[in-house]
């Protein structure tokens, strides 16, 4: 049962940052247009939703949106951050509960 609540949260967490995520791309199409277009453009003829998520993850961690100081931007990284540092300790709990019994 305890296994079944953690995993619960763990879901429930990752549907959080998808939500995250998806309001973050539209809050950055709206506002930063220009940008965003360079990010979905595909030259390989693939499914513009996932150029956007790669295109955008990199752009986060070492491109554009990176350098600005957008206090949307910023909030959203820690959140994720923190959302991800959470689902990492529940996962280390269960495991070193697992070893416990």
């Amino acid at each position: 049962m305890d296994s079944f609540i953690s995993l619960s949260i763990i879901f429930l967490l990752f549907f959080i940052q998808i939500k995250l995520f998806k309001d973050m791309c539209k809050y950055l199409a709206s506002t930063y247009s220009e940008e965003w277009e360079k990010l979905s453009e595909s030259s390989m003829g693939g499914s513009k939703w996932s150029v956007v998520n790669a295109n955008l993850s990199e752009s986060l961690n070492n491109g554009f949106f990176s350098t600005i100081s957008d206090d949307k931007v910023t909030n959203f990284l820690m959140v994720r951050k923190y959302i991800m540092y959470v689902m990492a300790g529940i996962i280390l709990l269960q495991f070193v509960m697992a070893y416990l019994k």
